[in-house]
């Protein structure tokens, strides 16, 4: 009977990597992964929510500052250039927009969001900029051509990301950047930054405790470091599957590569950097996100499984397959982040110095 339960769960998964359970079936069944996790982590009382934040918390510290990145997968780091302009639009930027109102579009909601990190670091022309986990480069690029004094070091594992950017950078006829192929985990360098930005990356890592203080020795005496994570409102959490019904857990991100922090869970990590300002942003925001993907992938299927098919090597089947996949990823996004009006899964950016 398990087992026929299993694989009625797996038969589910191929389905859907098939395009074969329509849209808002897959927005339902979302809806129920979340509230079945709502209910796992939510607890009775005040004092046993922080007490769960903070046996998280201890057990952090006693892990490595990442394990099994390499299980990382490559469909959503290792991607060609002309789909993530299909994804993410002309800047690339990955993470979620800024949405000031409905008409703002994709690329604007890009720029405002890193128009607002960069007034939120108070990023002075002529400064040293670090972008850990820099992705295709939205951020690089959206520095080095407001502030051409600058000088941009972003640092990325994924070798496709390195060579569109410094590609991209030729067309530009930036001269003020530099990306460097590591896994930041074992990354070795001396230099010392006046910013560092790191998006969307902390997720990935274990002990928080261990990351930062790696990161506070590539900053300078008086530099400070700008952070975006998204969270969970009350708890944190490894993004590991709840029970084997759990088919969102167990497709997207391999086991011991993803942790979502709560909204709270950072303040408690303050040895080596300490926190200035701490802000929220509503969920809708990369709810919204998310919807926009979803219509770039839609609006340009052919030419997405064209592309897929030539930089994978694989056939038009497993092409179809990869933009499932895609528009999976996008659809359970956006269900999540817009849960309770975008107040349960958010946006949170926080401001450190330096010890």
């Amino acid at each position: 009977m398990e087992e026929t339960k299993i694989s009625q769960k797996n038969d589910l998964w191929t389905n859907m990597e098939l395009g074969l359970i329509p849209d808002e079936e897959v927005r339902r069944l979302m809806k129920i992964e979340i509230e079945k996790r709502i209910e796992w982590g939510t607890k009775p009382t005040q004092q046993q929510q922080l007490a769960q934040l903070l046996d998280f918390t201890k057990s952090l510290r006693g892990m490595k500052m990442a394990t099994e990145l390499d299980k990382l997968d490559s469909k959503l780091y290792e991607t060609p250039h002309s789909f993530n302009q299909i994804l993410s639009g002309s800047t690339l930027k990955e993470s979620s927009g800024l949405y000031t109102d409905v008409t703002t579009t994709m690329d604007e909601a890009s720029i405002k969001m890193m128009d607002l990190y960069c007034e939120r670091a108070n990023i002075k022309d002529g400064q040293t900029i670090l972008d850990l986990g820099c992705g295709p480069g939205p951020l690089v690029f959206h520095i080095a051509k407001k502030y051409s004094n600058c000088k941009i070091t972003g640092v990325t594992n994924a070798f496709s990301q390195k060579e569109s950017i410094l590609e991209e950078c030729k067309k530009l006829s930036l001269s003020n950047v530099e990306i460097i192929l590591a896994d930041v985990t074992s990354l070795d360098m001396e230099t010392t930054f006046d910013r560092v930005f790191v998006i969307g990356l902390i997720e990935h890592m274990k002990n928080f405790e261990l990351f930062l203080r790696k990161i506070s020795k590539w900053m300078k005496d008086d530099a400070v470091l700008f952070l975006e994570h998204f969270c969970h409102k009350s708890f944190s959490y490894h993004g590991e599957p709840l029970s084997e019904d759990d088919w969102y857990a167990k497709n997207f991100f391999a086991p011991g590569t993803l942790v979502i922090p709560s909204a709270t869970c950072l303040l408690y990590f303050q040895e080596d950097v300490t926190v200035m300002d701490h802000w929220f942003l509503s969920g809708n925001h990369f709810a919204r996100t998310n919807e926009e993907m979803l219509k770039g992938i839609d609006g340009n299927i052919e030419e997405t499984k064209d592309i897929f098919v030539s930089f994978y090597g694989i056939n038009e089947a497993e092409a179809v397959k990869i933009i499932n996949w895609w528009r999976l990823f996008c659809i359970t996004g956006a269900e999540l982040f817009s849960y309770n009006n975008g107040e349960e899964w958010f946006i949170s950016q926080l401001l450190f110095k330096k010890k």
